[in-house]
């Protein structure tokens, strides 16, 4: 019988989310916390980080 290996572990991906969020919103108003997680502002956020991703990833590919 074979064991298998997490390879993902969804609740410690959840508690880091969870934590970098609470760092993020700390010391905002509440508006400024219902701001932040509009639909709209949170695809903004994503889609911007991706990018940055993707060009890290060009740049370290390009050095090499």
């Amino acid at each position: 019988m074979e064991t298998k290996s997490k390879t993902f572990d969804a609740v410690a991906d959840s508690r880091k989310w969870k934590e970098a969020v609470v760092r993020e919103t700390e010391g905002m108003t509440r508006e400024e916390v219902l701001a932040y997680f509009d639909r709209e502002a949170v695809r903004r956020r994503f889609q911007g980080a991706l990018e940055r991703a993707g060009q890290q990833e060009t740049d370290s590919t390009s050095k090499a």
